[in-house]
């Protein structure tokens, strides 16, 4: 099992120390959150709290994941990065090529000369953040399909002609590329979303119990044998609401779980308020987690 660290709702400040201490004490990598802005008023309800509202305040931290993950990127070596999620279909199609290929390339260099970046997508549930960017709210899982597979061909940095219902791009190309695919795992649990992740790279989630991560993985394999794509590597991610002792970690693994987010520092993500827990709190936390669990 391979673990993570999710820095949500915490300073920006403490980013880059928190990348050095995740690789000194053995994490896998660390999955940065995204939203544009904070909306003074919500256009549609935030989908996990009951009443659908928000349970962080305007002085919460989001900051651009791509220049966070460059930051990052840039103070480690073997440390992987993704998003969890990234609204790409909230950004024009050019932006999201350029900043993911640029931060996939700056990242190359470690011990196996790789790239460390992934993409961890969704369609997004917020209305506020289309309408302020000028993008389409209205069919935004077909035009993140779309998207994804518009993707794939600029980051090849050969010359492509995009002509589809959504994006339209003349012959043009992209520099810089990475020398490997940017593998894409897609967050969500609605049918749509399994089947998405089942035809790209991996599936990305955020806080399960054991019984709802069964489930889960249940639905993943189905839709990946049905997809037949069953004999491609993927990466199945997500924080699951126990202890993650060895015994569960061997469970989650037979289920298909390849990786644990998780927050060290947080015991209550609703208690978590800006500007969150000091630098020194995190990586006291992240030691002591790598000492329990990580061998």
């Amino acid at each position: 099992m391979k673990f993570w660290l999710s820095p949500a709702f915490c300073d920006t400040a403490h980013f880059t120390g928190l990348a050095r201490a995740a690789e000194e004490y053995g994490f896998e990598g660390i999955a940065i959150p995204d939203h544009l802005f904070h909306p003074v008023e919500l256009s549609s309800p935030y989908p996990y709290t009951p009443d659908g509202s928000r349970y962080w305040s305007k002085d919460t931290h989001w900051p651009e994941p791509w220049v966070a993950i460059a930051a990052m990127a840039a103070v480690t070596t073997r440390l992987r990065f993704t998003t969890n999620i990234y609204v790409a279909p909230a950004r024009d199609l050019l932006t999201v090529a350029n900043q993911l290929a640029t931060a996939a390339y700056l990242s190359q260099g470690s011990a196996d000369g790789h790239h460390r970046v992934a993409l961890g997508v969704g369609p997004g549930w917020s209305k506020d953040e289309f309408t302020a960017t000028g993008q389409a709210f209205a069919k935004r899982g077909a035009r993140l399909d779309e998207m994804l597979a518009a993707l794939r061909r600029l980051w090849t940095g050969e010359v492509v002609e995009i002509a589809g219902p959504n994006y339209t791009l003349p012959p043009c190309s992209i520099t810089p590329t990475p020398n490997d695919p940017i593998p894409v795992y897609v967050g969500g649990i609605s049918d749509i979303a399994i089947r998405r992740a089942a035809n790209n790279d991996g599936w990305i989630g955020i806080y399960h119990t054991v019984e709802e991560t069964h489930s889960i993985m249940d639905r993943i394999h189905a839709a990946r044998e049905k997809a037949g794509t069953l004999d491609r590597p993927f990466r199945a991610m997500l924080a699951v609401l126990a202890e993650p002792a060895p015994e569960l970690c061997e469970q989650l693994e037979q289920w298909g779980v390849t990786d644990l987010l998780g927050a060290p520092w947080m015991t209550n993500i609703k208690a978590m308020t800006a500007p969150g827990p000091s630098l020194a709190e995190m990586v006291e936390a992240v030691e002591g987690f790598a000492e329990r669990y990580i061998k």
